[in-house]
């Protein structure tokens, strides 16, 4: 009894965090902390890849740290196509990662954001600019061929990037009658 209670229990979790995440609430997260307030264009974020920004996987917040989920978001690119720096920063990570080139750079406040896979330009330790090449886009991964992923983790938790770059509408409230 104790299992049925508990699945239904996730379940329910599960189904209100997506019901968050497509009305656009910046709580849909992996934790109950709310992301950084971020006015899009105004606080130097930019897109990762030129134009046009194609979302093929969106993200999904996990119900629980450790649960499934998809900790970031899949954009449309081909091998060898420029990844630019979506923020200032500086460069806390760029090596392998299992099977994939993995770059992270570090924002003031505990901000880390993470593209993959890409072969890095840049090196750990460099500051970089938002809007500067830091890599091309490699293979290997969770991504297929001719894909790009973008995670954002604020305070150790992951969050939509779509938040940081304008991505999400907001959440309007409709009359309930006619």
């Amino acid at each position: 009894m104790h299992t049925l209670r508990n699945l239904a229990i996730r379940r329910l979790a599960a189904s209100a965090v997506m019901l968050l995440i497509l009305l656009g609430s910046p709580f849909a997260t992996a934790s109950a902390v709310p992301p950084a307030v971020v006015t899009p264009g105004v606080d130097g974020w930019r897109w990762p890849l030129p134009e046009p920004h194609r979302v093929i996987a969106p993200f999904i917040a996990p119900v629980m740290p450790y649960a499934a989920g998809h900790r970031g978001i899949d954009l449309t690119a081909q091998t060898g196509d420029t990844v630019l720096a979506p923020h200032d920063g500086v460069v806390s990570f760029a090596g392998v990662v299992v099977d994939r080139p993995v770059l992270s750079i570090t924002q003031v406040g505990d901000l880390i954001t993470t593209v993959e896979p890409v072969l890095a330009l840049v090196a750990e330790g460099d500051r970089v600019q938002g809007g500067q090449q830091i890599g091309t886009v490699a293979t290997g991964g969770h991504c297929p061929p001719g894909c790009l992923h973008l995670g954002v983790r604020l305070h150790g938790n992951y969050v939509s990037p779509l938040l940081y770059l304008g991505g999400l509408q907001r959440a309007v409230l409709l009359p309930a009658g006619p």
